[in-house]
């Protein structure tokens, strides 16, 4: 049995929604059958707390046989996300398909990573199947514009102010050499 983690994404951002795909193979002559897959989805330990920085997005599993769409398995558990009811014919494969939404516990300063592990268990198997995942943070800017006025209240011919506050909460600089513009 080969077990290989991919996502769609190459990146990630605050609050961004992964997806995932876990193909499992059965390379053997016996088809493998009430199999349990099991993400930690980037759980981490920091101190003495183990933060985990994906939340698994309800309903979004899919579940394939050799390419043809399944009756999605059952997903037992989202802290970690456990799926049982997988099962893999004899020379073929299964995909299993998902997402997770990044929450406060991702990382999103530069050089930023969450890294996941999933696990295949289950009867015919000798020892656990694990593979391992990295995606970065995205090198990005995030701004946000806030615009007051003052005064609040105003008659003919007063002078108004518009100040604006403009943050970055991104991993990247936006530099007078870049592409912002202000209308």
């Amino acid at each position: 049995v080969d077990v290989t983690k991919t996502s769609l994404d190459d990146n990630y951002s605050t609050s961004d929604t992964l997806t995932y795909i876990v193909n499992i193979a059965n390379t053997g002559t016996t088809p493998l059958t009430a199999l349990t897959l099991s993400d930690n989805l980037g759980a981490y330990t920091f101190g003495t707390a183990t933060p985990v920085p994906l939340d698994y997005v309800t309903g979004s599993i899919a579940y394939y046989v050799n390419g043809v769409q399944q009756t999605d398995p059952t997903v037992t558990d989202t802290d970690p996300l456990t799926v049982t009811g997988i099962s893999v014919p004899a020379g073929g494969n299964a995909q299993i398909i998902y997402q997770a939404t990044t929450n406060g516990f991702a990382s999103p300063v530069a050089g930023g990573s969450i890294t996941n592990t999933v696990t295949v268990t289950g009867a015919g198997l000798a020892a656990p199947v694990t593979d391992d995942l990295t995606i970065p943070a995205a090198a990005e800017a995030f701004l946000t514009v806030e615009k007051a006025l003052s005064p609040a209240l105003v008659a003919d011919g007063d002078r108004l102010t518009y100040t604006f506050t403009i943050r970055n909460f991104g991993n990247t600089p936006v530099t007078t050499a870049g592409d912002a513009v202000i209308t």
